[in-house]
């Protein structure tokens, strides 16, 4: 494989993340309305499809990185150096930035 070709697979991996994610929003929002929670539960958006870790993020935050389709919230130990780089952090996650072939794959898998 590739280098070209292992960012683009962790993009999709990312972006498919993202997906359920999204998917996952209006639960939240749900239990929102319920528990008048801040706080959203979501999935890592690491590369690693088999990772199962779970992230708190308030939900301001989390629709603020939603406004990049090269940004993704990923616990610190799942960071890959090589496709992104950290653009904040917070307790328990941090916020990436993909460049090169994985930001052009984020940004394709946003717009479909």
């Amino acid at each position: 494989m590739t280098e070209n070709e292992r960012d683009a697979r962790v993009g999709r991996n990312q972006s498919m993340f993202r997906a359920v994610n999204e998917g996952m929003r209006e639960l939240n929002d749900g239990f929102a309305s319920i528990t008048r929670s801040e706080e959203y539960s979501i999935v890592c958006e690491c590369a690693d499809l088999g990772c199962t870790e779970s992230v708190l993020i308030r939900r301001a935050d989390y629709g603020a990185v939603r406004g990049s389709p090269r940004q993704f919230v990923v616990i610190r130990a799942h960071v890959l150096p090589d496709v992104e780089h950290v653009v904040s952090e917070s307790n328990g996650y941090v916020v990436v930035e993909k460049f090169g072939e994985a930001a052009a794959v984020a940004e394709a898998a946003a717009v479909t």
